[in-house]
Parts: structure tokens; C-alpha cells; sequence
């Protein structure tokens, strides 16, 4: 449904359609409009405002608040208060303290629940608009007051309540206990004492007093001052430094008794004079005298690398002024017999001299050093001797303070087959010394090796690996050093070994009846090397093919076949051979091997015949031999036992057991064997195995037999034994191949041999690195392996270790630097070897010639020049020649001189070095000047060397120049109550002449009537009245310097602006007279109408006491102004009641102090309601029905508006202004409720009415809302 206006006679009303449902809380509604209506958008804006006053406005449908919103605005407060406050006296924090009062009904009380322990302080609350103030104050009648030095802060914790109920709040104020200026300074120490010497210089810093006050910020700050007027010291107002500001007499006085005061600066803004505590001061003044020169001496130990050794430094003073002062020598008066030593000033007028040889000293003669007496003697009148120092020379061979080897212990390797002259390592000290020379120690091990004394180079002097050591250890000493150092030079493992076996030989014998792959034997043998130098496998070397085979990792010898010892050999012989796996050969070893086979019994007994048949008579004898059986067994013929298996069991036969005869044992009458025949079963044994049987048919005759013969069948044995043993004989008669083999291989046969390309002569650069190559050395050896493997080594020459070549590649390099100005040939003797055992060597000789390099820079003849010159000397004058020296050769040796410092005064000549005047000079400009001077050589290939010199020139000078104040000007700040006799401020003049032109003297051309005075002599300037800011906040003082040359003084003038500082008067805030004002306005005031006026007063005077009001906090910041200096406030901008009701302003009244002070009050503006709202409805339609014929005073519908004026709203009145013409409805006027009549309503006459209803307030002018009603048919029987 949408809401549509039309315009009636009563102003803009809005017509109401059905309303299907309404809540009387005026939150939950249904809207609509007659469909077909046109759409009004003033109508919606309208409904939305009416809504919105619903919501935020507090309408009488809105609940009273709940006590959940009581609560403190912040959680913590910070409160502030003066020490001493008297009693019922108000802390003071820069935000409200307390509760906003959102139930005007809220009786509040405030209660202090801890914190307070001495009950210092009570809580308030005051009520004000909608906020009940929390005011916390000083009890009265507490004898107790607040003492910040005590404590400074306390932490309230304050709980809020409502009376009658059961809420409370809780919040924390903390105070902070300001100070108040109480306390006086207290000086600690309250005496002093010092001494000070009659020369000590102006503005020098003798002593310092000290007070403190225990009050802070600007109450504890206080000045100190001397109580009576003393010229000669000064004391600093705030450091209570005590300073010289005068020239110190001893004889005109020795002593000074001060009184120095401390003013507490608050009390004398206060009007009390601030004098509150005073300290002693003594000062004793130390007479003055003429002072001897004084010797200070640095022992300096030199190193033996130095050239020119400096032996001591010594530096002399004298503590008097001008010549007095001055240092006329320093000389060795006792130690020195012999003039070896003496002193050189290191420069033109310099106290530093510097102890150093001046004939060469033999150290040997003097293991002790020397003790050298020294005395200097200035140029006073009279002249000052110094009291002698003793300075103690070290002999140069004792100092082991800065000399050490490179290594706390040299651990090295050398490879096992290097040959005699192998470079091992160099052995150095750093730094190095001069004449140094290194030696081996006498240990076990020395003998093996050599070391260069002059470098360090410890060389081979035998083949390590005949040696067979896995390390050496030496010890190298210096001649310069009891000094040690061990060398640990481990041998790096080659291979050089050859594999040993653990027997000369082996020999070993088996059974021939040995399956395949049975264990045989085991060699072993064993490497010394390392790694896979001493890693050996194994194998078999033979000519013949054998039934063996080895384990080639194990040494373990198995059968590869089987073994047969009737036809086999009867022995095997042959080689084991033993590989190592080294590089970069192997190197091999052989041992021979004897296996025996041993014979096994392994054949059984073979019958020469079998099936045999004879005849034998009954009457034939016992005992006699009827026949024989034999047997052969082929195992080395062994004896054959036989014996009748079977056929005999009634014993007429007897069988010799060894000779195989058979005999008859007893009388055949009575035999009847099956058949008439006897079957023997006869078999033979050689103890282990048993032949197969044999038949002996023996057929029994009556009478004499025909024959005594047996037939047998041959069984061939005889003749296979025959053949078996003429092959066995055979083969163990054949001669053994290995026997006739030789090692032609093994032998070093040849020499190591030179290449017809050695070069005998070579010529090299001095300056080639380290580690540079040189030349490879071309060798060769024709043996093999180790036999033609060819090493190198140096054996002589190398006499500065500059050289060194690879011991396996021949690449000869640069070991050492070379210097050609000490060597410019070395004669190297290049020796070859091979790896043979023994080993085989050759050898040559090589030059080597050293060309010049340029790397020598030249070096001056002196350390440094310097000259004296009058400042006057004429342009062109020669005033010192430089000289330098270079050692290279040719070109690399030419010098040209150069100024490297950019001068126009100087010049040198380019050639021989001689420096002359080329400029004016002044002294005063510069007293002297330091000239870099360049020796540079003319080298025509690389980089030029140069060396770099000082010269020193001094300027004499020539009194020229008027004093000038440093700075030109001055400028200063002074406090304004700083006290009479403080210093203002220290000049300064500078005259650069010497003697009487450069004594100035000070003047004040002005001194403000008396203000300021000047001392003449120190120009120290000190205030001599006080200051007035507000009379007068600048001064600038002429000054004058005028110095004391003759025949003329010079003079100058500047000026000294003293500014002023104003100093914080300000003693007092401004007060208002109350915390916190209360005021209305009327929401229709017209922007700038005044609403009150705030009032603080300030006790200070002047600008201090001049007030200035402002608005920083609160909600009406913007809606209201209020005037700086009157403290009216004013309206800024319109006011609605219904939107803000009420405003809160934070006012400021602050001071125009140096340091501005302020205070601040709440205030409260409640704004007052007028008349200028009109009603409105809380629905612009309503849909009502309604049965036809209902009754009178049937209710129907009630109108609900509302006036957002507070004043107008139980004025409200309610009439039905259109639509009812025939009276059929009425409206209560009170309550808006629209009701039937006694007129009948009849559905089918007239459907639906259409009602304007009108809520005003009779007494605002005609403001109406008009809201529409209507009734329509719903069925039968209703409208």
C-alpha cells in the first residue's frame, strides 16, 4: 500500500486506507493506501519522520532507562593538588570526574574505598544538568597536611552508588601532589679547599660547590654567587663552578676565604631575599717558580728489520712561559763512553728528541745493553738543568717481545719417495729480522734433512722411503730467538713397497681323493704401503695347466679338478704372485708353491684269473699245495690278504692268507662233496677294500689225476698296472718349466737421462711472483714402472731458496722472492732419479741470471727536512736541497723531485731536488707549513715507485697585525634575575704577532650606567647591577682591544648584544569562583545571543594577571563562542531543542605569563523548549472496518500522533474534519478514538467512508495531522 496527500480546507491531511493490524507500542505496523491514489512523496517523508520521533525521541511508548548505564565516564582520572593545600581545598582535573545521569530520579553518592590511608582526602558529588560531578577535596580538621617530598601521588579508588538501590560504579583517581616552593638549597659539603699553583691559566675550573634543594621544577632551581665581591674568581650562577678570572699573585696573596651563597630563586620572586645557605671556600694560592725542564722517555725496542733503529723517544717540557719555557738540547751525559748513541730533535723547535745509533754496535760485547744518563737544559736566565733519567738499550738479540715464527707448530707432508733436496717447508720468524739465521736442533731426526739458514727452508738430504718412518719431528732455533718451534713432517705414503709374503716358500701335500674346490693352502702376503698402495690380490702364474685355482682377495689355493695319484704327478709346483694397487704402478712379488699328492687307498684287489678248473685225487697228500690265486692291488702294490668265502665248510682246504697257496688240510677218503666237485668262493683284501670273489672248481678223481694244471680266465690286470705305472714314471720325470723362468723386468737396467733440449742458461725477472713456472725440465728413463719412473730434486744452488721444482712433473718454480740487488746468479744443481731398488741418478747444472725489476723505490737520505726562514725572505732565495737514493738500475734509478703539496710559495728543482721561494709568506697567515716531497723513478715498462718526504718550514715572524675579538661579536642571553658580580660573558682577542704586539688590553666603550664592567686585562665582562626585563630587554656594549706593540699599538672595536631572558613571574593561576555554572537559552535564540558570562581572577600583576577565555571541550564545541576577554558566551549557530536538548562547555581561562597558567570551569546550558513542532499522526492511513448496523459507541479505530514539543504534548486534540457528513462516526477529542453513532450504517447504501481526522494543539496555530479511516464490506454482513 502507499501512502497519497490531498489538500483540505484545514491544511495537508492524509487519507487513511484499512488497517489490517496495530500494536500500541508503535513499533510494528502495516501500511497502505488506496489503490489507484497518486503517490506523494511528502506524504512518505512525512511517515519517515513520524517513525524516527518514535524511535529516538523518548515518546511515551519508550521504556524508563535501566541502571545498566550507570557508570563512571572513564575508568581512571588524573587529579592534581598543591602540597600544604589548606583544608576543604578542591583537587583539580582536566576532565569532568563523575556520572552521567541518564534517570534524572538517580540520587548518587560518592565513597572513597581505598587509597587513602592517612585520610587525607574526602569525596563530593554535586548534581549539575544531566551529570553528578565527583569533587574530591582536603578533610578539615586533619592535623595532617600534604608534603610531596613525603609522597607524591595517591590512588583512589572511589565507588559510586544510587541510594535506594543496589548499583554501583567503580572508577580509580589518581592524584598527583603538586609542589610548592618549601624547602631551601643545602650546600653538601658546606667547606671547601683547594690549592692551585699561581700560574694556572684564565678560566681554568679549580673547584665546585654543590647545594641541592629538594623542591622541583622552577622551586628547586637556585643561583650561587660569592657574598662579597671577589675580581679575581668567578663562579657559575647554576654549576657553582669556580673558575679563574684573574691573574694569581702568591706574594701580593697566598690565600682566599669565600663565602659563596646559594639563592633559591622562587623566594626572591616571592619578595623574600632567597639568601638560604652558604658555603666555605678556601683557595690556597701555591707560590710560582722557575721550573727545570722535565724528561719523559718511551722506551722503544726496535725490530731487527729496522734500518735506522730508534732506541727511546724522549720528550722534554718546562712549565714556564717564552724563553723560559723553552728547550735549549737534551744530551747523554753518562753510559756512552765510546759516542755510539746519540739524540736527534725531530724537528725545528720540537721537544721530542729520539735516541739512535751513531756507530755500529757489537752486540756480542755488550750481552747486557746499555744505561744511558740524559739531561736537558732550557734557555731561562738563569739556565734550568733537568734532574738525569736513566734510559736502559736493550741488546737487540735479547728482544723476543715482537719476533715470533709464523706457526706455533709447522705440521707438513713429504711424499715417500722423495729424493735427497725435496723441499719440506720454509720455517719463518715475523717479523723477520735482518741477520737472522735458523739451525735445526740436535734430534734424532735432524740427520734426514737440512735447513737454509738464512731462509728457513728445510730441504731432504736422504730418499725418505729407505727410511721406512711414518713421521719425523725436528726443532728449528734462531740465532736471534731462544725462541723453538717443532716441525712435524709426516710421510705421505707411496708406493713403495712391494708385497712380502709371510713364508719364502709354501709346500703342502694332499690326498689325492680331494673333491673339487676343497681348501688346498692359504699364502698370505702383506703391504707396508697405505690405501690401495697396500691393498694386494693374488694369482696364479704357471706355464703348465694345473688343477688349482686362487682366491684373488682371499690367497686361498682350492682343487679346480680331481686328482688321481697313480696317474697323475705325483708333486705340483708353480708361482703365487702378489699385486698391490698402486699408482702409478703396481708392484708385484711371486713365491713358489709345492703341492704333494699323497696316495689314498682307493682301488680294491683285481684277480690275475678267475674261473678256475681243476682235478684233485682222493688220495692226494695233506699239506700239499694244490695251486695258487693271486691279486693285484694297483695302490702302491699293497699286501693282499685272501681268504675262502665259501666251498670249504667241512675244512679240506687251507688258503694262506699272504701268499694266496692253497693246501689240502685233511684226507679226501671220506669227502662226497655235491657233484664229486668242490666250489671254492675265494676273495682277497688289501684291508680296506675287498676284491670281488674269485670260483675255484675242484673236481675229486679216484687215482692219479691227468694233469696238476687249473684253467683260469685272465683278467688283464697285470698289464693295465704295467701301463699305469710306465705313465706315472713318465710324467714325474718331466723337468718343471717354472724353473727355467727368469724376471728379466724386475732389474733397473738404465740411468735417467737428460733431454738434449735442457737448458743450461735462463734469465728471469726479479719481480716474478711466487709460485710462477719457470721452466720444465725434460727428462726420461727407459726402464719400466718403477725402474723408469724419473723424479726431480735441486741438490745445490739454491743458495737463497728462491727456487723450487716438482718433484714429479720437473716444472721448476718460484719458491722465494728474488731481489737482484743482493743476488743477480744462482747455479742450480738439477738432479734426476728414478724409483728404482736402487735407484739410478743423473744431473746437471743450470744458471739462472736475475734481471732488474723496478722494485726499489727510492728512499730519502733523512727521515724528514725542515728549515727556518724569515716571513720577509725575497722570492728566489734556495733554502734546502732533498735528496734520495734508488738502487734499481738504468732507468728504474733516474729521480725526479716533485711538490706534491699545492703551494705558491715553493718550488724544486726537478733534478737535483733543491727547493727555493717562489711566493710572498706570512707568518701570521701560516706560522709554518709542511711540504710533501715526491721522489719518483723513471721506469719504462710497469708501475713508477715513489717515495713521499716531509719539509717542514718554520716562518720567522714580523710584528704586523692588530688584535681581533673571536668571535668578531658576541652575543649573549642573561636571565633577568641573574646576581650582581656574575659573569656575562668571556672575551677574546687574538693577535697573531708574538711578544708585547700580541698583549692586548679590554675596554667598554658604553656600560648602561654602571650595569656591566670589563676586566682590562682578562676581558671578563660581569654584570654589576640587576636586570629589568620589563625596563629594558636588550644592551649592546662597545668593546675596545688594543695591543702593546711598539713603536705603534694596534687596536679594534666590536660590540657585545646582551639579551634579556624574562624570567617566569608568573606566580598565580586565574580562578574562577566556581567549578562549574549552570545557564539556559531558548532553542529559537537567533545565532550571537549572550547565554552567561564566566569570571576567573589572577592574583599576578601585569600580563601575568591578564586573562584570556576560550571553549576546548565539550558538546557544544561549535554551537557557542566565547568572548577572550570578557568571558561571554555567546550562541554560534541554531539551536533544536528536539534534537539536543542540553550542551556541556569546557572554558578556559589562561594567563599571558612567560609560562602561561589556566584553569577551567564546566558549564551546563540546558535549551528551552518553544512551540515549534506541529503533531504527528503515527500512521498517515488507517484501515478499519466495521459491521453495518453495530450500535452507538462501538469502537472502530484510535488515532495515535504525537507533538515532539515537550510543552505541547498533553495539549493535543483530536476532530474528524471531512468524510462525515451524516454524523455516522464521532472522535473522542482527548484520545483520538473514532467510535459509531446512533446513525445505522447500511453496507449496501454505502460501502466504504473515507474520514479525515485531525490531531491539534489548539494553542500552536493551526498545525494538523489528518489521518484517514474507512470501512468496507469484508462479507455479507460487514462493512
Amino acid at each position: 500500500m502507499v501512502p497519497f496527500f490531498h489538500r483540505s480546507e484545514s491544511g495537508l491531511s492524509c487519507r487513511l486506507g484499512m488497517i489490517k493490524e496495530w500494536k500500541n507500542d508503535g513499533m510494528d505496523l502495516n501500511m497502505g493506501c488506496g489503490v489507484g491514489m497518486p503517490l506523494s512523496f511528502l506524504c512518505l517523508a512525512l511517515l519517515l519522520f513520524q517513525l524516527s520521533s518514535f524511535n529516538c525521541k523518548g515518546h511515551q511508548f519508550q521504556e524508563r532507562a535501566l541502571p545498566a548505564n550507570f557508570q563512571f565516564t572513564h575508568f581512571l582520572y588524573n587529579a592534581t593538588i598543591y602540597e600544604n593545600s589548606a583544608a576543604r581545598t578542591y583537587a583539580n582535573s582536566k576532565v569532568k570526574m563523575g556520572i552521567s545521569l541518564t534517570d534524572p530520579s538517580w540520587d548518587v553518592k560518592y565513597r572513597i574505598i581505598s587509597g587513602d590511608d592517612d585520610s587525607f582526602f574526602k569525596a563530593e558529588e554535586v548534581s549539575l544538568g544531566d551529570f553528578c560531578f565527583l569533587r574530591i577535596r582536603t578533610k578539615g580538621g586533619n592535623s595532617a597536611i600534604l608534603n610531596r617530598e613525603i609522597q607524591n601521588h595517591y590512588s583512589l579508588v572511589v565507588k559510586a552508588a544510587i541510594k535506594g538501590d543496589a548499583v554501583e560504579a567503580w572508577t580509580k583517581v589518581n592524584i598527583q601532589v603538586l609542589d610548592m616552593n618549601d624547602l631551601r638549597p643545602l650546600f653538601s659539603p658546606t667547606t671547601y679547599s683547594v690549592t692551585i699553583p699561581e700560574n694556572t691559566p684564565l678560566r681554568t675550573s679549580i673547584a665546585q660547590v654543590t647545594a641541592t634543594d629538594a623542591d622541583i621544577g622552577s622551586n628547586g632551581e637556585f643561583y650561587y654567587y660569592f657574598k662579597d665581591r671577589v675580581d679575581i674568581f668567578a663562579v657559575h650562577p647554576t654549576s657553582g663552578i669556580v673558575s679563574i678570572s684573574g691573574k694569581l699573585n702568591y706574594d701580593e696573596r697566598s690565600q682566599y676565604d669565600l663565602e659563596v651563597l646559594a639563592v633559591d630563586r622562587g623566594m626572591k620572586l616571592y619578595g623574600n631575599n632567597g639568601v638560604s645557605s652558604t658555603a666555605k671556600l678556601v683557595i690556597h694560592i701555591d707560590r710560582f717558580n722557575e721550573h727545570a725542564p722535565i724528561l719523559s722517555i718511551v722506551s722503544h725496542i726496535p725490530s731487527l728489520m729496522d734500518i735506522d733503529p730508534i732506541y727511546a723517544i724522549i720528550t722534554a717540557d718546562d712549565l714556564d712561559d717564552g724563553v723560559n719555557g723553552e728547550i735549549e738540547s737534551v744530551s747523554i751525559v753518562a753510559g756512552d763512553p765510546l759516542e755510539q748513541f746519540h739524540l736527534v730533535r725531530t724537528g725545528l723547535g720540537s721537544r721530542e728528541y729520539r735516541i739512535k745509533l751513531a756507530k755500529t754496535v757489537n752486540w756480542e760485547d755488550i750481552p747486557y745493553g746499555y744505561n744511558l744518563t740524559l739531561q736537558a737544559k732550557d734557555k731561562g736566565t738563569p739556565q734550568k738543568f733537568s734532574a738525569v733519567r736513566i734510559v736502559h738499550i736493550k741488546n737487540l738479540q735479547e728482544n723476543e717481545n715482537r719476533i715470533s715464527f709464523a706457526e706455533d707448530a709447522y705440521e707438513v707432508q713429504v711424499n715417500e719417495f722423495a729424493p735427497p733436496g725435496v723441499v719440506v717447508v720454509a720455517v719463518k720468524l715475523k717479523p723477520e729480522p735482518q741477520n737472522v739465521k735458523y739451525n735445526l736442533g740436535e734430534t734424532e731426526d735432524a740427520q734426514y734433512f737440512s735447513i737454509n739458514p738464512h731462509t728457513g727452508l728445510i730441504t731432504t738430504t736422504q730418499h725418505i722411503r729407505i727410511l721406512e718412518r711414518e713421521y719425523f719431528i725436528l726443532e728449528v732455533m734462531s740465532n736471534v730467538s731462544e725462541m723453538k718451534v717443532q716441525v712435524v713432517i709426516k710421510v705421505e705414503d707411496a708406493n713403495d713397497h712391494t708385497p712380502e709374503f709371510l713364508q719364502l716358500s709354501y709346500e703342502t701335500s694332499i690326498n689325492e681323493s680331494m673333491p673339487i674346490g676343497s681348501s688346498v693352502l692359504v699364502v698370505t702376503a702383506t703391504d707396508n704401503d697405505q690405501g690401495e698402495n697396500g691393498y694386494v690380490t693374488y694369482s696364479i702364474r704357471s706355464l703348465n695347466p694345473l688343477p688349482f685355482v686362487i682366491n684373488q682377495f682371499t690367497g686361498v689355493i682350492s682343487t679346480s679338478e680331481l686328482l688321481d695319484f697313480e696317474s697323475s704327478p705325483r708333486s705340483y709346483r708353480f708361482f703365487v704372485r702378489a699385486s698391490d694397487w698402486g699408482s702409478p704402478y703396481r708392484r708385484e712379488n711371486e713365491v713358489n708353491v709345492t703341492v704333494y699328492v699323497e696316495n689314498v687307498n682307493d682301488n680294491k684287489p683285481l684277480f690275475e684269473k678267475v674261473d678256475c678248473r681243476g682235478v684233485i685225487s682222493r688220495e692226494f697228500p695233506v699239506g700239499e699245495q694244490i695251486t695258487t690265486v693271486s691279486a693285484i692291488d694297483v695302490d702302491e702294490l699293497e699286501l693282499v690278504k685272501y681268504r675262502i668265502v665259501s666251498g670249504n665248510e667241512l675244512g679240506f682246504f687251507d688258503l694262506n692268507s699272504d701268499s694266496g697257496v692253497l693246501f689240502l688240510s685233511k684226507t679226501l677218503d671220506s669227502a662226497n662233496p655235491k657233484d664229486g666237485c668242490f666250489t671254492l668262493q675265494i676273495t682277497a683284501t688289501d684291508g680296506e677294500n675287498i676284491a670281488d670273489p674269485m670260483f675255484l672248481n675242484i673236481s675229486l678223481v679216484h687215482g692219479k689225476p691227468p694233469t696238476k694244471d687249473y684253467s683260469c680266465r685272465e683278467t688283464g690286470v697285470a698289464k693295465r698296472l704295467a701301463e699305469k705305472l710306465l705313465k706315472m714314471v713318465k710324467v714325474n720325470n718331466k723337468p718343471k718349466m717354472e724353473d727355467l723362468f727368469l724376471d728379466l723386468y724386475s732389474i733397473n737396467r738404465q740411468s735417467p737421462q737428460f733431454d738434449k733440449s735442457f737448458p743450461s742458461e735462463i734469465a728471469i725477472k726479479e719481480d716474478l711472483p711466487t709460485g710462477s713456472t719457470i721452466v720444465k725440465i725434460p727428462a726420461s728413463d727407459a726402464d719400466s714402472s718403477f725402474n723408469g719412473k724419473v723424479i726431480y730434486a735441486i741438490s745445490d744452488g739454491n743458495v737463497d731458496s728462491c727456487f723450487n721444482i716438482e718433484m714429479e712433473t720437473g716444472w721448476l718454480t718460484v719458491l722465494m722472492p728474488m731481489d737482484r740487488e743482493l743476488t743477480d746468479k744462482y747455479i742450480l744443481n738439477i738432479t734426476i732419479y728414478d724409483l728404482g731398488s736402487p735407484p739410478n741418478s743423473a744431473w746437471r747444472l743450470m744458471t739462472i741470471h736475475i734481471q732488474d725489476a723496478n722494485d726499489n723505490k727510492p728512499h730519502f737520505l733523512l727521515e724528514s727536512y725542515s728549515v727556518s726562514i724569515p716571513e720577509d725572505t725575497v722570492i728566489g732565495t734556495e733554502i734546502v736541497q732533498i735528496e734520495a737514493r734508488d738502487e734499481d738500475l738504468a732507468h728504474n734509478s733516474e729521480i725526479i723531485y716533485t711538490l706534491l703539496t699545492h703551494t705558491p710559495q715553493f718550488a724544486i728543482n726537478a733534478t737535483t731536488g733543491m727547493v727555493y721561494v717562489t711566493g710572498l709568506l706570512d707568518r701570521e697567515s701560516i706560522a709554518n707549513c709542511t711540504l710533501k716531497v715526491e721522489a719518483r723513478d723513471q721506469a719504462d715498462s710497469g708501475p713508477q715507485l715513489y717515495s713521499v718526504v716531509d719539509l717542514v718550514i718554520v716562518f720567522v715572524d714580523v710584528n704586523d697585525n692588530a688584535p681581533r675579538f673571536v668571535p668578531s661579536s658576541y652575543f649573549v642571553r642573561v636571565l633577568e634575575d641573574m646576581p650582581v658580580s656574575a659573569v656575562v660573558t668571556w672575551l677574546e682577542a687574538h693577535d697573531p704577532d708574538l711578544g708585547l704586539g700580541g698583549q692586548v688590553r679590554y675596554s667598554l666603550g658604553n656600560d648602561y650606567n654602571g650595569k656591566f664592567e670589563i676586566d682590562r686585562i682578562n676581558g671578563v665582562v660581569r654584570l654589576s647591577k640587576e636586570l629589568d626585563f620589563e625596563k629594558q630587554q636588550f644592551y649592546n656594549l662597545t668593546i675596545h682591544v688594543k695591543d702593546k706593540g711598539r713603536p705603534i699599538s694596534l687596536s679594534s672595536a666590536s660590540f657585545i648584544e646582551i639579551k634579556v631572558v624574562d624570567v617566569n613571574e608568573n606566580l598565580y593561576a586565574p580562578q574562577f569562583l566556581e567549578f562549574a555554572k549552570m545557564a539556559s537559552v531558548k532553542e529559537n535564540a537567533p545565532v550571537g545571543t549572550s547565554v552567561l558570562q564566566v569570571t576567573a581572577k589572577d592574583g599576578d600583576g601585569e600580563r601575568d594577571g591578564q586573562i584570556r577565555y576560550s571553549i576546548r571541550d565539550g558538546s557544544g564545541l561549535g554551537r557557542f563562542t566565547v568572548n577572550e576577554n570578557t568571558g561571554v558566551i555567546n550562541t554560534a549557530d541554531v539551536l533544536d531543542r528536539e534534537t539536543t536538548s542540553s550542551y556541556w562547555l569546557t572554558v578556559y581561562a589562561t594567563d599571558y605569563g612567560v609560562v602561561p597558567l589556566f584553569s577551567s570551569i564546566e558549564i551546563y546550558i540546558e535549551i528551552e523548549d518553544i512551540n515549534d513542532n506541529a503533531p504527528i499522526c503515527s500512521q498517515p492511513i488507517y484501515h478499519p472496518s466495521i459491521m453495518e448496523n453495530s450500535p452507538k459507541d462501538v469502537p472502530i479505530v484510535q488515532i495515535q500522533a504525537y507533538d515532539p514539543d515537550s510543552s505541547s504534548s498533553d495539549k493535543m486534540t483530536f476532530r474528524i474534519t471531512s468524510g462525515n457528513p451524516q454524523n455516522f462516526f464521532t472522535i473522542n477529542p482527548k484520545t483520538g478514538l473514532i467510535m459509531s453513532t446512533s446513525r445505522k450504517l447500511d453496507r449496501e447504501q454505502q460501502a466504504e467512508h473515507v474520514l479525515e481526522s485531525c490531531p491539534l494543539v489548539g494553542c500552536d496555530g493551526p498545525y494538523k495531522i489528518a489521518g484517514n479511516s474507512s470501512s468496507e464490506e469484508q462479507n455479507s454482513h460487514y462493512y
